[in-house]
C-alpha cells in the first residue's frame, strides 16, 4: 500500500515538472541549432535583415535628395509641369551714361602776409639797488577831553604806578594822515573797592595801535586825582580789549600811539 502511495506522488511531481519545465529537447543546444522555425531562424537571419534595411533606407534617400534638388528638368521629361508653372525671368536692360567731367579749377591760396618784425624793447633804465623803508612809527596823541582838562593834566605832575603800566614820559607828537579809532570800544570795569568808598576819577591812557588794529602796549599818562591809582588796571584792560582800526601815513597802516581818556563815575 506505501509503495503505491509513492509511486502516486512521484508520477504526479514528474507532471507537474514536464509542465513547468523545458523538456529535454530544448535544454539539447547541439539540436537547437538544427531547429528551422520560430524565434531561433529570426535570430539567425537578423543581421541580414538589418543591413538589407539600411541599404534600402540609404538608397531611399539619395533618390530622394537628387530629384529634389533637379525637380524642374525632372518634371519636364515626365511632362507634370505646365507651361504657366515655369519661372518667370525678366531682364532688364541697364543702361549706364557717363560724362567726363572737366578738371576742377586751380585753388588760389592766398600769399600770408608778410611778417612784420617788433621793434626791439629798450632795456629797462638803471635805477639802482631799491632799498627797502622800514614803516614809521609815529607816536601820537589823542584826547577827546576838555582844553581846560587839557590844561590841568600839563599842570600836574604825573608819577607812575610802579607796576609798568604807567611812565612819565609823554610820547612825541608826529603827524599822521590818518589817526585810528574805535571799532569796538569795551567799557571799563569799575573797580569794587572804589564803589564801596565812592571814589570817581579820570584816567589818560595811551595805547599804541599796530599795523593790522590790535592794541600793542598801553600806558597811563595822567590820572585824576594824581595820587589815585586804584583805575590804573582797569582802564588799562579796557583799551587792550578794545579793537581798532591802524593809522594810515603815505597810504600805508603804521604803528600809532593813540590817546583815550576813561572817566569813571558812579551813577
Amino acid at each position: 500500500m506505501s509503495k503505491n502511495l509513492e509511486q502516486l506522488h512521484e508520477d504526479t511531481f514528474r507532471r507537474k515538472a514536464a509542465i513547468w519545465s523545458f523538456g529535454e529537447e530544448f535544454l539539447d543546444t547541439d539540436q537547437l541549432r538544427k531547429l528551422n522555425y520560430g524565434n531561433l531562424v529570426l535570430r539567425r537571419q537578423a543581421h541580414l535583415f538589418l543591413s538589407h534595411g539600411v541599404i534600402l533606407a540609404t538608397v531611399l534617400l539619395c533618390l530622394f535628395w537628387v530629384v529634389s534638388a533637379n525637380w524642374n528638368k525632372v518634371g519636364a521629361l515626365l511632362g507634370l509641369l505646365d507651361k504657366d508653372d515655369h519661372p518667370m525671368v525678366q531682364c532688364y536692360e541697364v543702361v549706364t551714361n557717363v560724362t567726363q567731367l572737366p578738371p576742377p579749377p586751380p585753388i588760389d591760396v592766398p600769399e600770408p602776409p608778410p611778417v612784420t618784425p617788433k621793434a626791439a624793447t629798450p632795456p629797462p633804465p638803471n635805477v639802482g639797488k631799491i632799498k627797502k623803508v622800514g614803516q614809521d612809527e609815529a607816536p601820537v596823541e589823542q584826547t577827546v577831553a576838555t582844553q581846560k582838562e587839557l590844561k590841568q593834566a600839563m599842570q600836574t605832575p604825573t608819577a607812575g604806578s610802579g607796576s609798568g603800566h604807567g611812565s612819565d614820559d609823554v610820547p612825541m607828537f608826529v603827524p599822521c594822515e590818518k589817526m585810528p579809532g574805535f571799532l569796538e570800544q569795551k567799557k571799563p570795569v569799575y573797580p569794587e573797592m572804589a564803589r564801596i568808598a565812592g571814589i570817581t576819577g579820570k584816567v589818560f591812557v595811551s595805547v599804541l595801535i599796530g599795523e593790522d588794529g590790535k592794541p600793542i602796549k598801553a600806558k597811563v599818562m595822567k590820572r585824576v586825582p594824581a595820587d589815585c591809582d586804584v583805575f590804573d588796571a582797569c582802564a588799562i584792560k579796557s583799551v587792550m580789549e578794545s579793537r581798532y582800526y591802524p593809522g594810515i601815513q603815505n597810504g600805508s597802516p603804521i604803528k600809532v600811539w593813540f590817546t583815550v581818556p576813561i572817566r569813571f563815575q558812579l551813577d
